[in-house]
């Protein structure tokens, strides 16, 4: 007989015996066998995930620039001083306003409906062009526009009903200095009109003016005049522009009978200070009571403008100015969402307070800041790969590094400081496993994110920022799942079942 036809021989039933020792071992067999079955089945039916290192030159890279998302309130600082930079090694780019949105908060945290713009504060007139005396000159005959200190702030307010008052700074405040002609012109001319309407009344009262003495009626002009034109130092009086919330300089502030009515925004000439403050007369005043319209009969007396220079001035005066019933003196934020696209080089996303028309007040410079988002690439991709959790091919670890600043408010104690984020960036790339050999295009990529955050300090005279560094990477991360392939699948069933047999059998002999 060949010796093929005697591979597998068997012992004839008559010539065999059955055991109690045989039977064990038969039933430990059996489990054995069909443990070692299901787990073999369950390796087969799931896929293993493996990882790998790759490290490619940016000239390998087809996109050279990545998104960038944020969503960001800052708690403390007003949308309109609020703006977004990027810097990097190639460039940078400053008052970013593309994919960008701005939605003002209150002081209570909840986000207003009316999204805020970008206001283009380049094209606000500074000073008043119609003024061509210096600030020298207009005092040679007394100021008209009252220096006001702690004391005289706090009688001003209370006993006069209308009183403007401008906050300036004395040390290295350039805006304060080019507007100080023209708050002083405005302040003559209110004494104007107040000397005009004191006379009126003497005459008709038939009061002979020579039975007066200056004093006397320096304080009828005063105690007559229709608004109070007034300035304080806050280099002097830093603690009562502490107490008022001045935060940049000059901030034109309109008190009214003891409480502020709001602050002036808009072009910084004669005529546009008089017609704002109009507006603001219509909310407090009885129309019988009203005189500031009398100002601006001086004011256009004084004032030489040409007809057309008038008609434009009326056309954007309601344009330009913010409208009287906002209230800017309490704690207003702003949450800043959107997106930008960086290269893919070492730079950061820098959140800072920046104004063209005004010197920023450096002490009263408040970043705090929530992050709601903060994530490079794709953000369907991220939506991807937390909804389908684990299924999606990536550890759970790797899923929660995605955007790991979510939801974490940074609040600054003290004067002086911001929160710093230094990020490192790795590339996650994950797929098939064959994808990666003949199909990069298909690879779906996000962005790990490392942090470390650091509360810095900064000196007196330099204006807090809160900045985002980042810097990628050069190595990415692959994941991809290797599945079983059948033939391995039934090498190991046939391997267990003769092992098994075969290890139990050692136990018979």
């Amino acid at each position: 007989m060949s010796s093929w036809r005697t591979m597998y021989q068997h012992v004839p039933n008559d010539v065999s015996e059955t055991s109690l020792r045989g039977r064990v071992l038969s039933i430990f067999a059996a489990i054995a066998i069909g443990s070692l079955f299901v787990l073999e089945t369950k390796a087969y039916l799931s896929t293993k995930l493996e990882t790998d290192l790759s490290l490619r030159s940016v000239y390998e890279i087809e996109e050279q620039q990545i998104r960038l998302n944020f969503d960001i309130t800052l708690m403390d600082l007003s949308c309109d001083l609020a703006t977004v930079d990027v810097y990097s090694s190639v460039g940078h780019r400053k008052n970013i306003t593309a994919n960008i949105i701005k939605h003002p908060v209150d002081e209570n945290g909840v986000r207003q409906r009316y999204e805020a713009r970008n206001w283009h504060e380049d094209d606000f007139e500074l000073w008043d062009p119609a003024v061509h005396e210096e600030i020298g000159p207009l005092h040679e005959d007394g100021e008209d526009a009252l220096n006001l200190s702690d004391k005289s702030f706090e009688y001003a307010i209370e006993k006069f009903e209308f009183v403007f008052v401008k906050f300036y700074s004395s040390a290295g405040c350039d805006n304060c200095r080019d507007i100080a002609p023209t708050w002083e012109a405005l302040g003559e001319i209110v004494t104007d009109t107040s000397m005009l309407l004191v006379d009126e009344a003497m005459k008709e009262q038939n009061l002979d003016e020579s039975r007066y003495s200056d004093d006397e009626y320096e304080a009828a002009v005063n105690q007559i005049a229709p608004v109070l034109v007034t300035k304080l130092d806050c280099q002097t009086y830093a603690e009562i522009c502490a107490d008022e919330n001045i935060r940049l300089y000059p901030t034109m502030r309109l008190f009214v009978n003891g409480k502020a009515a709001g602050d002036y925004n808009g072009h910084r000439t004669v005529l546009e200070l008089v017609h704002w403050l109009i507006q603001v007369e219509y909310d407090h005043r009885k129309p019988e009571e009203m005189m500031i319209h009398k100002v601006l009969n001086v004011a256009n007396e004084r004032v030489n403008r040409n007809e057309e220079e008038e008609s434009w001035n009326e056309e954007l005066q309601y344009y330009r100015s913010p409208l009287h019933s906002w209230n800017s003196t309490r704690h207003p934020g702003c949450q800043l969402t959107g997106h930008v696209l960086v290269d893919r080089t070492p730079g950061r996303l820098t959140l800072q307070a920046q104004s063209y028309g005004h010197d920023i007040a450096v002490h009263m410079t408040n970043l705090s800041h929530i992050v709601h988002h903060f994530s490079f690439g794709d953000v369907e991709t991220q939506h991807y790969i937390e909804g389908n959790g684990a299924s999606s091919g990536l550890p759970a670890k790797v899923v929660e590094s995605l955007h790991p600043l979510d939801g974490r408010a940074f609040v600054t104690g003290e004067l002086h400081q911001a929160y710093h984020h230094f990020l490192k960036v790795v590339t996650i790339e994950f797929g098939q496993g064959k994808v990666f050999s003949w199909a990069r295009q298909q690879i779906q990529q996000v962005f790990r994110i490392l942090h470390n955050t650091q509360l810095s300090i900064y000196r007196a005279h330099l204006v807090p920022e809160t900045s985002f560094s980042y810097d990628l990477s050069p190595l990415a991360v692959q994941y991809y799942e290797v599945p079983i392939h059948w033939y391995d699948y039934v090498t190991g069933i046939v391997g267990l079942i003769g092992g098994a047999y075969t290890v139990l059998g050692l136990f018979d002999t």
